[in-house]
């Protein structure tokens, strides 16, 4: 097991040294920690560093940036900005000034350019499409459009230029464009909440992150049917590869299984190496003081870090691998200078940059953090210039920053001006900022998560936390919030800003003011409901015709606009009575039940859940089940 150091405590106040309290004890038992044992190390790695020996070279050294896709990327003379709010296309002078701009659709999600061919690659994420864009004059103009599977999302471009690789969340296909035809040459299947994907120097391979995966795929281009999932951040070589690791703190003390969640991002980088970055939740932690009642995970420790999973992508059987604990919050993007083997690294939910130098060497070495101007950025793409330094795209001020480090490591921000401006309301938009926020106190303890921690893009991380002595499956929130009331799985928050204060509680957090709170509420009733992915026409409609029959009466408590009646029912399971939830979105809500107890709709439809006696699903037959999960995808 691997040892880490953790004090299992409560924090009682924070300063240069703080006092806690160590719980389970007949008495208050008073100790002294510091500063270094609450806040997470810069950059630690928890075993030795996989790089070379030397610099990159070769095909490493003249590694493109289209590589990976992301929200900005540099051009000679500036830089060009897909901005997801507002879904314009911008282009920017070297001061961040615009120059022109393009409009492409709300929700835009990702860009990459090929500076030699003078082209942008757009991903149109409500549109499936992926739109072909002539930066060769003053204005950028629409070259061509190119369909694709329901909701792209990510973006590589080869080495040479001639294949794109897109990614798509509803559908979950990774799809293969010859960039000279405009047609796709193959298509894969992915996971669930598939995400970012980077192409390796040498176009060979490529690596696609998940949100609610402890694993990457990496898939042989040249065959992609040649695809390994791997674990991140547990495996070792001679090691099994497992999807979750269990930690002992220094005590003795078990913290329980540790899950790798909220990878949007990855990045070749020299000497066959591959960069994920990821969040690391605990959701049930395990204590010898007992069970933490107050808290999410049910133990003493903040049930959430971050890190860095290096992966020697050159192996071809257990790829070996090597992680960095850091101090950024909600690592969502990346960028890497080969030039000077330098990475950077983006934290959407501390306004902050992680600076690493040798990064594909065994000297790999953290260089700084640097904080990105006030609580109000939310940096969400990063990109490096030719002259080294890193621009910065922030989804919360729309602005974009131009950050030079100094050879005393000292960062020179220069600021632009907003590229655009939100389509969300002034209540809304505050929300946005409050919901990604991590490092906030009033949120949780010791600001460890945000609300994004556990709902990654609004949705869920997959897991099942401990909270109140239940296992609590994390639902989607995306058009599941208004007119859905009472909230809670068990229907105990009467109102949205009941329940959100609760929630703040159950993180630890001190709370937010009234009004940021209505700005929170605002905010999630006003989100959209994921997308759903393509399903067969006839398979739904048999599907729709079994969820509201009198044998089954799914409709029955699932009715209305939300796919709710709002009342409790009594199931056999963990809670006395069950708040029925909305089914809306349903296909990117995995697992199910309330205590995610039931992997998949398969597996819910066939009574292989832990609950009971929600429908009489016994008689259904394999077909049946077929079409009834067809129907409920498309809710």
């Amino acid at each position: 097991m691997m040892r880490v150091r953790t004090p299992l405590a409560t924090v009682l106040a924070l300063s240069s040294a703080a006092v806690l309290l160590q719980p389970g004890a007949s008495h208050a038992k008073r100790m002294v920690i510091h500063d270094e044992d609450i806040v997470p190390p810069s950059f630690a790695l928890d075993g030795a560093a996989l790089g070379g020996p030397r610099a990159p070279t070769g095909a490493d050294l003249r590694a493109p940036a289209h590589l990976a896709g992301g929200t900005i990327a540099t051009l000679a003379d500036g830089a060009l900005v897909i901005d997801p709010d507002s879904g314009d296309l911008v282009r920017l002078d070297l001061r961040g000034n615009q120059l022109a701009r393009l409009t492409i659709g709300r929700d835009a999600a990702q860009l990459v350019v090929d500076r030699a061919a003078r082209i942008a690659f757009v991903t149109d994420r409500r549109g499936d499409q992926v739109v072909v864009v002539d930066l060769a004059g003053a204005e950028p103009t629409v070259r061509a459009r190119w369909s694709t599977p329901a909701e792209p999302f990510g973006l590589a471009l080869s080495p040479d230029g001639a294949t794109l690789l897109v990614t798509t969340v509803a559908d979950r296909m990774l799809v293969a464009f010859d960039t000279k035809a405009g047609t796709a040459r193959w298509r894969r299947p992915l996971g669930p909440e598939p995400r970012g994907v980077a192409i390796s120097p040498d176009g060979a391979q490529a690596i696609v992150t998940y949100l609610t995966s402890a694993a990457v795929d990496r898939i042989q281009l040249a065959d992609p049917s040649a695809t390994r999932s791997i674990a991140l951040g547990t495996a070792r070589a001679g090691a099994p590869v497992t999807a979750a690791a269990t930690v002992e703190a220094i005590d003795g003390t078990t913290t329980g299984r540790r899950f790798p969640r909220n990878a949007f991002a990855a990045r070749f980088v020299g000497n066959q190496l591959a960069i994920v970055p990821h969040q690391v939740s605990t959701p049930l932690q395990e204590s010898r003081f007992g069970e933490n009642t107050g808290s999410y995970g049910g133990g003493f420790e903040p049930p959430v870090s971050h890190a860095l999973t290096i992966i020697a992508s050159g192996d071809t059987d257990l790829p070996r691998q090597v992680s960095a604990q850091i101090a950024i919050h909600q690592p969502r993007a990346l960028a890497w200078d080969p030039a000077r083997d330098r990475l950077v690294v983006a934290g959407f939910g501390s306004d902050s940059l992680l600076f690493v130098d040798a990064a594909s060497q065994a000297g790999i070495r953290h260089v700084v953090d640097v904080a990105i101007g006030d609580r109000s950025c939310g940096p969400q793409g990063v990109a490096f210039g030719d002259d080294g330094d890193a621009w910065v795209y922030c989804a919360v001020s729309r602005k974009t920053a131009r950050v030079a480090l100094d050879d005393k490591r000292v960062a020179k921000i220069t600021w632009g001006p907003p590229v655009a401006a939100t389509k969300l309301t002034e209540l809304e938009h505050l929300g946005f900022d409050l919901f990604r926020r991590g490092n906030d106190f009033r949120l949780s303890t010791r600001g460890a998560m945000a609300c994004s921690s556990c709902h990654p893009e609004t949705r869920t991380d997959g897991l099942s936390w401990r909270i109140e002595r239940h296992e609590l499956q994390t639902p989607v929130l995306g058009g599941r919030i208004m007119g859905t009331h009472p909230y809670k799985w068990d229907g105990g928050d009467a109102d949205l800003t009941i329940s959100l204060t609760s929630t703040m509680k159950r993180l630890g957090g001190g709370g937010l003011r009234k009004d940021e709170t209505r700005a929170l509420a605002a905010f999630v009733e006003g989100l959209a409901p994921p997308r759903v992915p393509t399903r067969s026409a006839a398979r739904v409609a048999r599907g729709k015709t079994l969820f509201a029959s009198a044998e089954l009466g799914c409709n029955s408590c699932h009715s209305g606009a939300r796919l709710t009646d709002r009342q409790s029912h009594a199931l056999s399971g963990t809670l006395a009575t069950v708040d029925t939830p909305s089914l809306v979105g349903l296909a990117a809500s995995a697992p199910y039940y309330h205590d995610g107890s039931a992997a998949t709709l398969e597996a819910l439809l066939a009574d292989r859940g832990l609950v009971h006696g929600m429908a009489e699903v016994s008689d259904l037959t394999a077909t049946q089940i077929t079409d009834l999960v067809a129907f409920l995808e498309t809710l």
